[in-house]
């Protein structure tokens, strides 16, 4: 009896010690007790010796291989140091709709004579970029927006006063009517049919890059020069310390007004002129909508007979930003015609933009009090 009593206390003791081993094994591995399916899975690849990433990492923050400085958005070639293209644009009603404009990054409007407007667009990725017009003239203040972005300036015409500029200032441009080495601007078919000649000339980012290159143009952005938008960071929104921004109204003369509605569920404000017309890229039939919408107030004044303008784009001015559903007031500020353009909110602080297209209203003074930055 004692010896068999003696043989199963010696079985429990081995039992209990073995049991202890066990449990003093496991953890020192750091287990809870549970085999998960991460567990097996990260025993398996340790024995295969293959290293898994640790899935806790943010990766939200890591920029893509190549970003386009005009919107922030992800490139698909290094841009980052090239100069934009930069086209003026018919925008008289009668020539609509325009072919091109919605794969611009950067859009300004401002008035040219008897209450029309002209739009400049800017594209930082134009190796793909197809048709564009229809093609219309210069104006010397069109010619400040385009080198503010260090843009190669295209054209077809100008005033005298906007030949003076790009002669006097050196501006590498690409002119459809005195100037076009290579024969890249056309008359299209199609519009000649219906429109008249002057809302006809069209181009193609194709011929532009030969003609870019025949010229020997610089193509890297010119020394010292700093792009004058910041973006917020990739995967978050910069949210304005403003009021809401739902609808835009902003009448630019008896002519034309435009109007921006915000699209809450792709976050971008949907463009409108003439009087609630959506504004429609041509070729693709969409209309042009935009993550930003900037308003500048430029002192803007008739100086001779004609109607043409002068639009002063030095100095200091102030504005709005609208993005997000929300408004703030801005400052602009610019040293000397070839200066860059600098963009602060009111308390000096620089602007952060959400990544995307954005749309620069430039607008006469007297128009301050007459635009509704949150129309009802």
């Amino acid at each position: 009896m004692i010896a068999v009593r003696g043989m199963k206390i010696i079985r429990l003791l081995v039992l209990t010690l073995a049991v202890l081993i066990a449990a003093a094994s496991f953890v020192s591995c750091g287990g809870d007790g549970a085999e998960t399916e991460e567990t097996r899975t990260s025993t398996a690849e340790a024995q295969t010796g293959d290293e898994r990433p640790d899935v806790n990492v943010d990766f939200s923050d890591i920029y893509p291989e190549y970003v386009n400085p005009l919107t922030g958005l992800e490139a698909s070639y290094d841009v980052s140091s090239s100069r934009p293209l930069g086209v003026m644009l018919n925008n008289i009603y009668d020539a609509l709709p325009q072919v091109g404009v919605g794969d611009a990054d950067i859009i300004f409007e401002c008035l040219a004579e008897g209450g029309i407007t002209r739009l400049f667009a800017l594209f930082s990725e134009y190796n793909d970029l197809g048709v564009i017009g229809s093609v219309r003239s210069a104006r010397p203040y069109y010619i400040d927006f385009a080198q503010m972005f260090d843009a190669i300036y295209c054209h077809a015409g100008g005033s005298e006063d906007a030949y003076s500029e790009l002669a006097a200032r050196g501006i590498d441009n690409i002119d459809g009517v005195r100037g076009d080495p290579l024969g890249v601007y056309y008359r299209d078919p199609q519009r000649l049919q219906t429109m008249s000649l002057e809302h006809t000339l069209m181009t193609t980012g194709e011929g532009l890059i030969n003609t870019i290159e025949y010229c020997s143009f610089r193509t890297d952005l010119r020394e010292g020069y700093e792009y004058p938008f910041t973006f917020a960071e990739f995967n978050k929104k910069n949210v304005l310390d403003g009021d809401e921004c739902l609808k835009i109204h902003i009448p630019l003369s008896f002519y034309q007004t435009v109007d921006y509605e915000y699209d809450a569920e792709n976050d971008v404000y949907l463009r409108y002129q003439y009087n609630m017309t959506p504004h429609i890229d041509g070729g693709t039939g969409e209309q042009l909508s935009f993550t930003n919408v900037i308003v500048l107030f430029c002192n803007t004044y008739q100086y001779d007979d004609y109607g043409r303008l002068r639009v002063e784009t030095t100095g200091d001015g102030a504005g709005y930003l609208a993005s997000e559903g929300k408004y703030v007031p801005i400052n602009w500020h610019r040293d000397g015609i070839d200066g860059n353009l600098k963009l602060t909110l009111t308390d000096e602080t620089p602007i952060v933009l959400n990544r995307g297209k954005t749309f620069i209203n430039v607008c006469p003074l007297a128009t301050e009090y007459e635009i509704n930055m949150n129309m009802q």
